[in-house]
């Protein structure tokens, strides 16, 4: 299949990229996205909440006094969680494990998937690689996000690292510059407007399933 290019102005070219079916053509698969993001998500937890038990809390290591004869109930320690002060029972524990995982062959569907949805939505376009010059690098970054309409959110997914179209849309806050190497299937669903260099196709071709896996 072939997309439009444009350039950082927002014109569409009188050229054509071509793209891979695989990649940007793929039948979406709406329950293995809704999977992805389960997945992605629940790695980004931290266990961060905690509350000791019996064994974590101090004291305890005298009975507090005689099992019979003083008419009070038994009692072996005073971190029972039944005392003030005593550990707590099934709290929350920060050495509770979130992360998840998923094969290499359901990543790389997730992907295409990601990528299919927004050319079919008409939300990813093909970008000559920007050029910023090093004066008012924030108000170019404003200008190539009004000369594409001023989408709600934007991401631009380069080649190689460009510090200075980095720097432009730092200060902008619903935009976002990434390198496709680093690109997830989450950072394509959570982009917006995608605008993906041309340079950087070729890094996609990656992403299609071999002879291996689809068998």
């Amino acid at each position: 299949m072939k997309l439009n290019l444009f350039d950082q102005k927002g014109k569409k070219s009188t050229k054509q990229v071509e793209v891979s079916d695989a990649v940007f053509g793929a039948k979406v698969n709406k329950r293995l996205l809704s999977q992805y993001v389960f997945v992605y998500l629940s790695n980004q937890r931290e266990a961060v909440a905690h509350t000791k038990d019996r064994s974590e809390v101090s004291g305890g290591g005298k009975k507090p006094w005689n099992q019979k004869g003083t008419g009070r109930a038994r009692a072996g320690s005073n971190r029972s969680p039944l005392w003030r002060k005593g550990g707590v029972t099934f709290g929350p524990s920060n050495e509770r494990n979130w992360k998840k995982t998923m094969n290499k062959k359901m990543r790389k569907q997730a992907m295409c998937s990601a990528l299919s949805m927004l050319v079919a939505n008409d939300k990813l376009k093909v970008l000559e690689t920007p050029k910023f010059s090093n004066e008012k690098l924030t108000k170019q970054a404003v200008e190539m996000w009004t000369s594409f309409g001023s989408p709600r959110k934007m991401t631009i997914v380069l080649a190689e690292n460009q510090p200075e179209v980095l720097k432009a849309f730092g200060n902008l806050e619903n935009a976002q510059v990434k390198l496709v190497s680093e690109l997830s299937a989450y950072d394509v669903l959570n982009a917006g407007e995608l605008l993906i260099a041309s340079e950087a196709l070729e890094y996609t071709n990656s992403w299609q399933l071999s002879k291996d896996e689809t068998n």
